[in-house]
């Protein structure tokens, strides 16, 4: 009796964990397709505005793709182009302007630029919430160059963040 009773103890203890566990997971996932949604239209509404038709890719925090749309007038390369933007961001947790500023010829981390898959151009945004990066959303095609990519791509990333705040909010409650 006394060691059953153990028994039901560590099981219940062990399911207790499991449970944490899993609920820590949930709510630290990487980008779903919903948040990666919520990505596009605030990227495409930037891009109206803007007058262009962008390529974008949102990778979660893995590097996967999510998300990966071809703008209907982009020029071929712009789709390759977001998608390494996106990685840069992700990879390095920092917009890739900022990375591509950083890894300037002589610079210490100057070696990066040499990471496969990265690229040293702005248009890419990591997903932040909190302090940690969940994804990153590249865009490439605005009319502003690499700043208008990277302003594009910061739309879409505080979008994204933004339902993820708004999910949690609603789980807590």
């Amino acid at each position: 009796m006394f060691r059953m009773s153990q028994m039901l103890k560590i099981a219940a203890v062990a399911g207790v964990l499991v449970t944490t566990i899993t609920s820590a997971q949930a709510q630290s996932t990487g980008v779903t397709s919903e948040e990666a949604m919520a990505a596009f239209k605030a990227v495409r509404a930037y891009a109206l505005k803007d007058g262009s038709d962008v390529s974008m890719t949102v990778v979660d925090r893995d590097g996967q793709i999510v998300l990966m749309l071809r703008g209907n007038t982009a020029a071929p390369h712009n789709l390759g182009l977001s998608l390494r933007k996106a990685t840069t961001a992700n990879r390095f947790k920092m917009r890739s302007i900022d990375w591509r500023d950083r890894t300037k010829a002589g610079s210490p981390q100057a070696d990066e630029r040499n990471t496969p898959g990265a690229i040293p151009l702005g248009g890419g945004v990591p997903i932040m919430v909190g302090n940690e990066v969940i994804g990153a959303v590249g865009v490439s095609g605005t009319k502003g160059g690499q700043e208008g990519d990277t302003a594009c791509a910061q739309a879409g990333a505080d979008a994204a963040a933004a339902l993820v705040k708004r999910l949690q909010a609603q789980a807590r409650n």
